[in-house]
């Protein structure tokens, strides 16, 4: 029964309302047991937020991080292929919100959102736009250049895909990429008593580059926020991944063992240095799935999965 409401609400959502455009010139599903708050409404009464708490022993003041994600932003009349066009105008409603607000209506009301929070870093943590076009892009960026708060962007498939474009190559993508925003395969926001990790792409195996990098952030003896779109699979529990097949066709969309994202050599390394007895590793970030959900990967790591921002839904994490 708990099964069925769940993918009853995630199909709901996904299948959206009406359509619009960006300038094209240049509801919340929660799949915990238990009873979750509910989320407080943010001054533009669109948007709502989703918040969570991190605690690190003996830290100095407070700190307030804001995630969005899974924003899929869509430019309807942007640089595709034109034979995708209907393909495309099916996209933006999926991607509109409970109110028939297209996801690149609701970006700009969410930049506003996070400003008037004022907080101390914002994770963008993949999936912003749905597929690349520099139309798309442009749009994001538009906005995202206006968050006055330090800005992680953690990229991932939906980001770097050239599905709909006969234009455009991989390393086009790379190229235009790095140059609209920071991006290399880890990421750090140093806030002096704790770091925040990212993880781009990591709809992809990690590189050995990418695992020394890891390896030299772990030996800072600082505690880490790791940020990544694809959840990790929990070593106590399987409730994500049950929650994820009911929801994806009987996929669980993680990282781990019997997973559909396989770690190789190279990725079962980083996952066993988070999973280790002592891992610097604090809480986990995740995205991907389309809902909200609230796991704890060992006994001591707790992994928060936020659910699709196009919803109307931001993530607000108080570290103290």
């Amino acid at each position: 029964m708990r099964k069925n409401k769940i993918i009853a609400m995630a199909l709901g959502s996904v299948l959206g309302i009406s359509i619009c455009a960006c300038n094209s010139s240049k509801n919340s599903i929660s799949t915990n047991t238990e009873e979750q708050p509910s989320a407080e409404i943010t001054p533009t009464e669109s948007i709502s937020w989703d918040n969570k708490e991190i605690n690190i022993q003996d830290l100095k003041k407070e700190y307030k991080l804001i995630v969005v994600n899974d924003q899929h932003i869509i430019v309807p009349d942007g640089d595709y292929i034109s034979e995708k066009s209907e393909e495309i105008e099916q996209r933006v409603t999926m991607f509109s919100n409970s109110d028939g607000k297209t996801s690149q209506e609701t970006w700009p009301e969410m930049v506003d959102a996070i400003n008037a929070e004022n907080p101390d870093g914002v994770i963008l943590n993949g999936d912003m736009i749905d597929f690349f076009s520099e139309a798309n892009l442009n749009c994001l960026m538009t906005d995202l250049k206006r968050i006055k708060a330090p800005v992680m962007y953690n990229r991932a498939d939906h980001d770097l895909g050239i599905w709909y474009s006969d234009t455009y190559t991989d390393e086009d993508v790379q190229q235009k990429e790095k140059e609209s925003w920071d991006m290399e395969e880890v990421m750090v926001q140093d806030f002096d008593e704790f770091l925040v990790v990212g993880i781009n792409n990591n709809t992809s195996q990690l590189s050995e580059a990418g695992l020394e990098k890891l390896k030299e952030l772990w030996v800072e003896d600082k505690p880490i926020i790791l940020t990544m779109h694809v959840p990790l699979k929990s070593q106590v529990n399987d409730g994500l991944s049950d929650a994820s097949k009911a929801v994806w066709q009987d996929r669980a969309l993680l990282w781990g063992t019997d997973c559909f994202y396989s770690p190789d050599e190279v990725t079962q390394q980083f996952l066993d240095m988070v999973f280790a007895e002592d891992s610097p590793v604090v809480a986990v970030i995740g995205a991907h799935l389309h809902f909200a959900y609230d796991d704890q990967l060992t006994e001591k790591i707790p992994q928060y999965v936020f659910d699709a921002s196009f919803k109307g839904t931001v993530g607000v994490i108080t570290v103290k």
